[in-house]
């Protein structure tokens, strides 16, 4: 493989107005072009795209790392969505003269947020470039001599695309204005009431907890946690971002029904819930009465976070 056509010939920028950005907006940007010798631009594209980031681990994890050191594979996929448009051609430029082309392209109505995790990673771009004759461009010598067409100018802009708030969580699931979460254990009932469920990033989750105790019992602990998973091929983690812990130990008596306030602070970073071609990140609101040497009696209820600027 040869590299991209370093040019000398001609300054490209992309500039980008109308931020910020969220599926479906019309975004209008700009390609400003400065020559730096005359020569005919026989066509100039602006590309917007997405791209996500596909992870592969190794199935034999436990075999030492090749000659070149790596276990992982991490292979860059052109997402569903590209489109492009062109802005000029067969267009005499001089040198000095500074050209403004505007550009119009619309985000798909579904389009992904972008995402920034541990493993998840959605981006998007806008691009553009200005090719001319092969003969107009200079130090044409080996390969390059043998194409027709050459680059003489390019930029890449990227871009963040935010999540809307929607009445929908991860796969089209609904999310009621005010989520509850139940479950039942033969010592206990635990159930979850948030005040909303929907949170933008560096938001707070707010709600109440309630334990019905049946039967008396200690434990290790009473607490809630927020904790976000992330999928990418074949890798995944979940983190805890946040813990409010209520007893420690935790001591359960049967019949005293207990109602305790909660906020967890979410964080303000780009991975907001997401379900995409290779992708998923999903939130959630966890209460657990930890046991020594016994299994966590837990419930749990899904939020959708969304990211804002």
């Amino acid at each position: 493989m040869f590299r991209r056509y370093d040019s000398s010939v001609a300054d490209l920028t992309v500039e980008v107005a109308g931020q910020p950005l969220y599926p479906g907006d019309l975004l209008d940007a700009e390609v400003v072009v400065t020559p730096r010798r005359s020569f005919v631009a026989t066509l100039g594209l602006a590309k917007l795209s997405q791209k996500e980031l596909l992870r592969i681990d190794s199935a034999r994890e436990a075999i030492p790392s090749g000659p070149l050191g790596r276990r992982r594979r991490d292979r860059g996929q052109q997402g569903p969505f590209s489109v492009d448009v062109g802005f000029v051609k067969d267009a005499e430029m001089e040198a000095g003269v500074t050209y403004r082309y505007p550009v119009q392209l619309r985000l798909p109505l579904q389009a992904p947020p972008t995402v920034k995790g541990k493993h998840a990673h959605i981006t998007w771009e806008l691009s553009a470039y200005v090719e001319a004759k092969a003969d107009w461009a200079p130090n044409t010598d080996g390969l390059l001599a043998n194409l027709t067409q050459v680059k003489v100018g390019n930029d890449t802009r990227e871009l963040v695309v935010f999540a809307r708030a929607d009445s929908a969580a991860l796969g089209g699931e609904r999310l009621p204005a005010t989520p509850v979460a139940t479950q039942d254990y033969r010592q206990v009932q635990l159930e979850i009431e948030l005040l909303t469920g929907q949170v933008a990033n560096g938001g707070t989750v707010a709600g109440t907890l309630r334990v019905r105790p049946r039967e008396s019992f200690a434990g290790r602990e009473l607490r809630v946690e927020l904790s976000r998973w992330e999928r990418c091929g074949n890798r995944q983690s979940r983190t805890v971002e946040d813990v409010q812990v209520f007893q420690r130990p935790a001591r359960l008596i049967a019949g005293d029904e207990t109602t305790w306030e909660f906020r967890l602070q979410v964080p303000d970073r780009l991975t907001p819930s997401v379900l995409a071609q290779h992708t998923f990140v999903g939130w959630q609101v966890k209460a657990s009465v930890a046991r020594r040497l016994r299994p966590d009696l837990n419930v749990a209820q899904l939020i959708q976070v969304i990211t804002s600027p």
